[in-house]
C-alpha cells in the first residue's frame, strides 16, 4: 500500500505537475476534496498485476481496488447551476448555464497518482468562465479509478456524456477538453468514439498514452549509463532506490550547476525531447527531481504501469565535444523490455497506443519547456496523423513557457474560440509546424511573452 500511495506523491513533486495532474492549471479555482460521500469496490487490489476484466468495445478496464469518492459538490458561477452525481464508482460535476446554447464540453482531467480517493475537478478558471458566459454546459468525471488510465478515462467520459443526455437531452455539439493525461483521454476518444464528438482541445497532453511512462524510464536509464550507477530496477526496495537516487543526483549535479556527467545528461535530454527550444533549461530545472521519481515508486516493477514501460524504441543522442559520441551513448544505455502481457492492449486496454486516426478537429497547446510531458508527444502525434492521412484535422500550437501546463488565460480562451470557429464555421485556425527546428518556435501564439523570453535553450 505504501508504494501505491507513493507513486502519486513522487510524480507530483513540482508545483506545476501537482496543478495539472490533478486536472487544474494554476488559473483553476478547484474546490478542496469534501468528506467522503461514496465508496466503490472492484474485484482486485488497486494497481495489482492481475488481468483486468476486459469489456468488448471499451477502451479501458478497471484494475480493481476499493475507492472512496469525495463529494463532488461545488459552487456554480453566477448564471449557472451545479449538478452532481455518480455513475457506478465515478462521481461527476455538471455546470449548466441558465441560458444554455445547446452545446456540451466534457473535461478530461490528468493523472491523479495512485490515491484511493476519487475526486472531480473543474476546468481552468478563465476558460470555465468563458464557457458559462458563452452558454456552454460542461461536465467532468472523476473516472472510476485513479492511476495512469487514459482508456478508462475515455470510457468514463463517454458514460458521462450519456448521463448528461438522459438529464438534459442530446447536445447539438459535444466538445472535449483535456489536460496532461487527459490529452491521451481525448485522443483515444476522438480516435475510437468519433461519432460521439465534434472537436477537442488538448493542452500539455500526453498524446502517446503509455509512451509517457516509457519516456520517464528512458530519462532514468540515461542517467544510469552516464553516471555508471546501476539502478536497481526489478531488484531493490524503496529505500535502496532512494539511496541510489541521491547518489545518482550527486553525480549529475543540478541542471543549473551540472557536473561533467550532468552536462552530458542535459545535452542528451535536450535532444531526446525536441532539441534546442525556448525555456528548455528552466523547464528541466523545474521537473528535474520529479522525473527521477519513476525509480522510487516501483523498484521491483510490480505495477502494471511500470511493467509495461520500455525504452527500447528511444534513440539517444548528444551534442559533440562532450566526451562521447551519439553512437556510443545509444549503444551504451541499458534497455528494459516491456512485459508483453501487460503491453498487450487486448489484456490491458489502457496500454493501447494512440493512432491519430481522427476525423474531427483537434487543437493542441504545448509548452516548449515542459519536461514532464515533453513536446515530443506532439511531434510524434503529428507524425502518426501524417501517416494516417488525418493531419488536416490537427492544429498544434507551441507556447514559449517553462514547466507543465503553464498557459495564460489569453492563450486558453483564444484557443477555445478558434476551435469553436473551426467546428461551427469550418474556419481552420493557424498553428505551428512542430516537425522541424523548434529553436524559435511559439512566437505566434504565446500571449504574453514570459519574463526572460526565450529563456535558456
Amino acid at each position: 500500500m505504501r508504494r501505491l500511495l507513493s507513486l502519486g506523491l513522487a510524480l507530483t513533486l513540482s508545483a506545476s505537475l501537482v496543478a495539472c495532474s490533478g486536472g487544474d492549471t494554476p488559473e483553476t479555482g478547484d474546490d478542496p476534496p469534501s468528506p467522503a460521500s461514496a465508496t466503490a469496490t472492484t474485484a482486485a487490489s488497486n494497481g495489482g498485476g492481475s488481468t483486468p476484466a476486459v469489456v468488448p468495445g471499451r477502451l479501458g478496464a478497471p484494475s480493481g481496488g476499493t475507492y472512496t469518492a469525495a463529494a463532488p459538490d461545488f459552487e456554480p458561477l453566477g448564471g449557472a447551476k451545479a449538478v452532481t452525481g455518480s455513475i457506478g464508482a465515478a462521481v461527476y460535476r455538471i455546470e449548466m448555464p441558465d441560458d444554455w446554447n445547446g452545446d456540451l464540453v466534457l473535461y478530461a482531467h490528468g493523472y491523479r497518482g495512485e490515491s484511493l480517493q476519487l475526486t472531480v475537478s473543474t476546468p481552468n478558471r478563465a476558460l470555465r468562465q468563458q464557457l458559462i458566459d458563452q452558454g456552454y454546459a460542461w461536465a467532468a468525471s472523476s473516472y472510476t479509478e485513479n492511476g495512469y488510465v487514459p482508456g478508462l478515462g475515455a470510457d468514463d467520459t463517454l458514460d458521462l456524456k450519456h448521463e448528461f443526455e438522459k438529464q438534459f437531452g442530446e447536445a447539438e455539439r459535444t466538445y472535449l477538453y483535456g489536460e496532461s493525461m487527459g490529452g491521451a483521454v481525448i485522443a483515444l476518444s476522438l480516435e475510437n468514439y468519433a461519432d460521439e464528438y465534434d472537436g477537442a482541445l488538448a493542452i500539455c497532453g500526453a498524446m502517446g498514452g503509455q509512451e509517457e511512462i516509457d519516456y520517464l524510464a528512458a530519462w532514468s536509464l540515461l542517467a544510469e549509463y552516464l553516471t555508471g550507477i546501476k539502478l536497481p530496477l526489478g531488484e531493490g526496495d524503496t529505500p535502496v532506490s532512494a539511496a541510489t537516487l541521491f547518489t545518482l543526483r550527486s553525480a549529475l549535479g543540478s541542471p543549473e550547476r551540472p557536473t561533467e556527467k550532468g552536462e552530458q545528461f542535459v545535452s542528451a535530454i535536450r535532444l531526446l525531447t525536441g532539441g534546442p527550444r525556448p525555456f528548455f533549461l528552466e523547464g528541466m530545472t523545474e521537473q528535474y527531481i520529479a522525473n527521477f521519481a519513476y525509480l522510487l515508486v516501483d523498484p521491483t516493477r510490480k505495477l502494471p504501469v511500470t511493467r509495461a514501460a520500455t525504452n527500447e524504441g528511444f534513440i539517444y543522442e548528444i551534442d559533440p565535444d562532450l566526451g562521447l559520441t551519439s553512437a556510443q551513448l545509444d549503444a551504451g544505455v541499458r534497455r528494459i523490455a516491456a512485459d508483453p502481457e501487460i503491453r498487450n492492449s487486448e489484456n490491458y486496454p489502457d496500454r493501447a497506443p494512440t493512432t491519430a486516426k481522427i476525423s474531427d478537429p483537434m487543437l493542441t497547446l504545448h509548452g516548449t519547456g515542459d519536461l514532464f510531458v515533453p513536446i515530443t508527444h506532439e511531434i510524434e502525434y503529428l507524425a502518426k496523423a501524417k501517416a494516417a492521412g488525418t493531419d488536416g484535422n490537427l492544429v498544434q500550437r507551441a507556447i514559449r513557457s517553462a514547466g507543465h501546463c503553464q498557459f495564460s488565460a489569453e492563450e486558453l480562451t483564444a484557443a477555445w474560440d478558434d476551435l469553436v470557429g473551426w467546428v461551427e464555421d469550418d474556419e481552420k485556425p493557424e498553428g505551428d509546424d512542430l516537425s522541424g527546428d523548434l529553436s524559435d518556435i511559439g512566437k505566434a501564439f504565446t500571449n504574453p511573452l514570459r519574463p526572460g523570453d526565450p529563456g535558456t535553450k
